[in-house]
């Protein structure tokens, strides 16, 4: 894909608040591409009860309270699927793409290096919500120390329309500049009040926007009470990684 249109001050305000949204981050057809290759996967675990993994493709069913390791609500019901990439060329050709990795590196990454790709699923009434956390608690020894010696920028884009009713996505805008605190990931209480919340912003996206954001940054979402689906394909990158291949469309 060509590269991002970034706003222009996209980043200091990145910088400042830990994220932007940056609608229109893929194409329409990329979207679609997306869904495709998505749903191919939920195809192959229509029969699901448990986590599992197949061929280097984890598969997180929805439980009742959205915990990890319980059955699902029904069968083929997913949470989450990570490393899509390894199962389907249309993440795979995502994680790497030129303009993406261009966009990352013109905030400030350089030399992307993809750790994590997934698809979030809030599936329409049965979807949970998902704690506020920092992703760079996930990201530990050596990776870790690579993150924080070269930095790091992650992002959600949306395959669907996300609203307040189907769990949109939630960020607590500076808390990237408090450091890593130390929480548990609460369904309960869905860890409200062990950040800042004083910049709290509850992001509404079409399919296509994206929300890039620090990994240090806490954020979450709450559960899907509508009658539509909401998908979410998450990546993260560390800098430090290969050198930026030169694009064809370069001069």
């Amino acid at each position: 894909m060509t590269a991002p249109i970034l706003p222009p001050d996209a980043r200091a305000t990145l910088e400042r608040e830990g994220w932007i949204l940056v609608p229109q981050f893929v194409s329409p057809d990329t979207v679609a591409e997306l869904l495709r290759a998505s749903e191919a996967m939920e195809a192959q675990v229509a029969d699901l009860t448990r986590d599992t993994v197949r061929l280097g493709v984890g598969f997180e069913v929805q439980s009742v309270s959205g915990r990890r390791g319980e059955p699902a609500v029904a069968p083929g019901a997913l949470r989450k699927i990570s490393f899509p990439s390894k199962g389907q060329a249309a993440f795979a050709n995502l994680r790497r793409d030129h303009g993406l990795l261009h966009a990352l590196a013109a905030l400030g990454l350089d030399a992307p290096k993809c750790l994590v790709d997934q698809v979030n699923f809030k599936l329409p009434k049965l979807g949970t919500g998902f704690p506020f956390h920092q992703d760079a608690h996930f990201v530990i020894g050596k990776t870790r120390g690579r993150l924080e010696r070269h930095g790091g920028l992650n992002l959600v884009i949306a395959l669907d329309p996300t609203d307040a009713e189907n769990g949109a996505f939630e960020v607590l805008g500076r808390t990237h500049q408090g450091g890593l605190i130390d929480f548990p990931y609460d369904h309960t209480s869905m860890n409200e009040g062990v950040f800042d919340e004083s910049h709290r912003v509850l992001v509404p996206m079409r399919p296509g926007d994206a929300v890039l954001f620090h990994p240090l940054l806490a954020h979450g979402s709450g559960p899907n009470r509508s009658d539509r689906p909401r998908r979410l394909v998450t990546l993260w990158y560390r800098g430090g990684g290969p050198a930026l291949l030169k694009d064809p469309a370069d001069p």
